[in-house]
């Protein structure tokens, strides 16, 4: 899978990225608060961008930290965490599963919007204990700008946090996960279009015209635009996915010995998957029937069959066989560029293979 940014430093055990977006965010408040420093310290431009830049430095840290409250807690939870990701829009916390329970969604999306409500009354007490009137102006601009982020991160709507905590609770009161992402979604879309309306208003409309705010303002009703839709979609997808099993599409496997010569594939039916088995005897590669076959016929006795084989990925395991989460990882097994997965049981033994392009022509619409 290809990076999402710089990499900066892993906090227990999970990578942090620095996307290219936080560089033009960065950029975007000097530019909007070196004026205002400026005018309130009376310095002179080059200073007076020295300590706005203290301003997005902090809002960085703040934003890492609203990451990691997430992480930090779903780890607690023992849901494994792939990465926090810095970018344009703030932040993001990726998680290698969907995590599965509203009470744990509900708990890992309500400690992000409380930790900048907490970091916004540490920088406003920090404020009025410094006598530096740069540190105190740098200080309270951070602190608005958490209780800006804790308030509009707690609105009940995708992809914001309060959405996350809308769709746990009609998933916990339905049952139903799915209604819940669908009813947050919506609010989403809803809350996307008044942003825009209120840009267009505001920037566009209102005495005292500022372009300034109405392209920015739509370009963050267009991010909750598609953060919502996108939602949606997924939702629609796992509706559609519930009843998909994916032992109905399986071919039979067998599993040989990485060191068996090739000859060990003579009686082996065609239609069959032959996967090698590492020292734990679970599945760890797939050989290829046309790797075989390329083979000279003096070199077949002797060519083991770890030399016509490709690893598999540790995504192409399945333990899950059945509905929109077995669609996940297949799509996982995909990213992780496999040719095929592999249902095993509870014991790691391989039940079948599933092609993944045949398995995706038979995926619902």
């Amino acid at each position: 899978m290809r990076s999402p940014g710089l990499r900066i430093g892993k906090i227990r055990g999970v990578p942090i990225y620095l996307t290219p977006g936080w560089a033009l965010i960065t950029i975007v408040l000097l530019v909007i608060f070196t004026p205002t420093v400026a005018r309130a310290l009376g310095l002179d431009l080059v200073p007076a961008a020295l300590v706005a830049l203290g301003i997005p430095l902090l809002l960085a840290a703040s934003v890492l930290a609203h990451e990691l409250a997430h992480g930090l807690t779903a780890q607690r939870l023992g849901i494994p965490v792939r990465e926090y990701v810095l970018s344009l829009w703030g932040g993001h916390t990726s998680f290698h599963d969907e995590i599965g329970r509203p009470g744990a969604s509900a708990l890992v999306a309500a400690v992000g919007p409380l930790t900048n409500g907490v970091l916004a009354l540490v920088f406003t007490a920090s404020a009025s204990a410094v006598t530096s009137p740069a540190a105190a102006l740098v200080l309270s601009a951070v602190a608005y700008t958490n209780i800006f982020v804790a308030v509009f991160n707690a609105v009940p709507a995708l992809p914001m946090d309060g959405g996350r905590l809308l769709e746990a609770l009609v998933w916990r009161v339905s049952a139903d996960r799915d209604l819940g992402t669908l009813v947050a979604a919506r609010v989403g879309q809803g809350v996307a279009v008044l942003v825009a309306l209120v840009s267009i208003y505001l920037g566009a409309l209102r005495d005292g015209q500022n372009w300034f705010t109405l392209i920015w303002g739509l370009m963050i009703a267009s991010v909750l635009w598609q953060g919502a839709v996108g939602a949606a979609r997924v939702a629609t997808a796992r509706r559609a996915t519930r009843d998909v099993d994916l032992g109905a599409w399986a071919v039979p496997v067998t599993v040989l010995d990485q060191l068996a010569p090739i000859t060990s594939l003579r009686g082996v039916d065609g239609g069959t998957a032959v996967l090698l088995a590492g020292p734990d005897g679970r599945p760890v590669a797939w050989v290829q029937p046309a790797a075989v076959q390329a083979v000279p016929q003096d070199a077949i006795a002797t060519t083991p069959l770890s030399a016509v084989a490709t690893a598999l990925p540790p995504e192409a395991l399945l333990l899950t066989h059945t509905g929109s989460a077995a669609v996940a990882q297949l799509a996982r097994a995909a990213r992780a560029g496999a040719r095929f997965v592999v249902l095993v049981g509870l014991d790691g033994r391989a039940l079948g293979a599933v092609d993944i392009v045949e398995a995706s022509r038979r995926l619902p619409r």
